[in-house]
């Protein structure tokens, strides 16, 4: 008998699906560049919202580069100097591929009995060389072997200005040696935009720019079908439509339907139209629950009124019927409008009007609306016994 497959979609944010939706070219681009094809494109600066898949396509280059033969240098926000963690894992990969990392002296020999003492001497031990020679050297190394230095970097918003101007110092300086090196860092689109207005933002804002976001219904869908179809399991066409249409194209939810609707289906061989309409109230619910819950927290008072104020309207709003709900001149709703389209939860919709940026916005609100500010979507019910209680019984 034929083992079920296991739930193939991967709806936590950050965890690579097994079939990207919409990022052909960008793949397609990078790969070019890490054969030096495109070498302006090794340099890149990644961002979406939350949930497009900014992680996932940032690990997707990584891999790439890997599998290409390049050494991955992975940075991380939390460090408490991205300088001297580059310094750390370069020194790491240099003990590993440099020849001459160990050397040895004979110090003591005993020619009647043939013995000999030795000190070894570890070059990286405490190692005093700067940066620049040190990345200097693990590059030249790399590319001995065909391959380059990959340095990366994700949630680059939240790194201070000052310790990221030095990092992309160092990769400028690489890049000038002729060294083949890449650069990829991802974050909030918001954040990086800003980031970008900051002075010593230079190096990132010559990087080719990639923005992630939602992808067309039909290529949900398609992305869908393929994912179950990697499986023992099928999906009919109609279920497969359905679920891109819930999906919205959002690549979260393009993750979560599929996963939502594949729990409906149990050990059935094929997941039909049932399982998708059943799931769709629980992707709703988790899409407010897990991206419009955080970002609508901390909204100002106002920046609210503006959003519900476009509740009543079943496509995008015209601003200055916005301005007239929240009895204020139409001129006045433009800085509330700016401020929403900077933080990602609304966007234009053509001359004069404004529609929702992410799928399901307006169900948190109204969820808000009828629950009150920061209720949770789906209220903790039952009992169950603790592990610790069920193990003493």
């Amino acid at each position: 008998m034929t083992r079920p497959s296991a739930n193939p979609f991967t709806p936590g944010f950050g965890l690579t699906p097994v079939i990207l939706a919409g990022r052909d070219l960008a793949i397609e681009e990078f790969t070019a560049a890490l054969a030096g094809n495109v070498p302006e494109a090794r340099a890149i600066l990644i961002s979406g919202a939350r949930g497009t898949g900014k992680t996932v396509l940032l690990s997707e280059f990584r891999e790439l580069a890997l599998e290409a033969g390049w050494i991955d240098l992975r940075l991380h926000t939390s460090s408490t100097s991205l300088v001297e963690e580059l310094r750390g894992q370069a020194i790491a990969h240099l003990r590993e591929l440099d020849p001459d990392s160990e050397t040895s002296k004979l110090t003591m020999a005993r020619i009647a009995s043939v013995a000999a003492q030795r000190d070894i001497h570890e070059r990286y031990t405490g190692e005093l060389e700067p940066l620049t020679v040190v990345l200097d050297r693990l590059a030249r190394l790399a590319e001995e072997e065909g391959g380059g230095v990959l340095i990366t970097l994700d949630e680059v918003q939240s790194v201070d200005r000052a310790p990221l101007h030095a990092l992309t110092q160092h990769v400028q300086d690489l890049i000038g040696s002729g060294h083949a090196v890449a650069f990829l860092a991802a974050g909030v689109r918001t954040g990086v935009d800003a980031l970008l207005d900051h002075e010593g933002a230079t190096f990132l804002r010559r990087a080719h720019r990639i923005e992630v976001g939602s992808v067309d219904v039909g290529t949900a869908a398609e992305a869908i079908r393929m994912t179950v179809a990697d499986t023992t399991k099928g999906i009919t066409p109609e279920a497969a439509v359905l679920a891109g249409e819930i999906s919205r194209g959002y690549p979260y939810l393009i993750q979560l339907v599929g996963s939502k609707a594949w729990q409906n289906s149990g050990d059935a061989d094929t997941i039909e139209i049932e399982d998708v309409r059943g799931a769709r109230d629980a992707v709703v619910a988790a899409m407010i629950k897990n991206v419009h819950g955080p970002a609508l927290r901390g909204l100002s008072p106002r920046k609210r009124e503006y959003l519900r104020a476009m509740l009543e309207d079943e496509g995008p709003s015209a601003v200055g019927v916005i301005a007239g709900r929240m009895g204020i001149e139409s001129s006045q709703q433009s800085g509330f409008r700016q401020r929403l389209i900077e933080d990602d939860l609304i966007r234009p919709a053509g001359r004069g009007h404004v529609e929702y940026s992410l799928p399901y916005l307006a169900d948190a609100l109204r969820h808000e609306e009828r629950e009150g500010v920061g209720a949770d979507v789906e209220p903790d019910t039952g009992l169950t016994r603790s592990h610790r209680a069920r193990r003493e019984r």
